[in-house]
């Protein structure tokens, strides 16, 4: 994420997880935009108060494909986001992805496609190899998703 960060490439994500939340962290004390697409609605959502400076900068945007209404999160919703997210990126880049799991599920629908997807090379993604249209690692995460 420091990385991504330093090169000031935009990151759009859901970052729902503990560990998306921390990589959404790391990529706020950087200077790239970032996208942060929930899965549910806007309306009545919560701002914290950290992420105040950077959309009054301009470098945050919290984007949705879900209607007044769908203001919970599910998993279902969770796919849905994830198609849209990966619907509008230039590159998707995937860090893991369980086997059998949604996350998977869409690296299929990707696969061979006209959006590039990267995928960290790790050996708990080794059943992803066939699907990535490219595995990356540190040293060639960044000339990897440069626009």
């Amino acid at each position: 994420m420091k990385m991504l960060r330093g090169a000031g490439v935009t990151v759009i994500s859901g970052f729902h997880s503990p560990v998306e939340k921390e990589c959404l962290n790391i990529l706020l004390r950087g200077s790239q935009p970032v996208i942060v697409c929930p899965a549910k609605s806007l309306e009545g959502m919560r701002v914290k108060t950290e992420y105040q400076k950077p959309l009054e900068e301009g470098r945050l945007l919290f984007l949705s494909p879900f209607s007044q209404g769908e203001n919970r999160a599910s998993a279902g919703r969770a796919v849905r986001r994830n198609d849209f997210v990966a619907a509008v990126a230039d590159k998707v880049l995937v860090a893991y992805a369980h086997p059998g799991g949604s996350v998977e599920r869409l690296c299929q629908k990707l696969s061979g496609g006209q959006t590039p997807l990267l995928v960290l090379d790790d050996m708990h993604n080794n059943h992803l190899r066939t699907l990535a249209t490219g595995m990356v690692g540190p040293k060639t995460i960044m000339t990897a998703t440069a626009l």
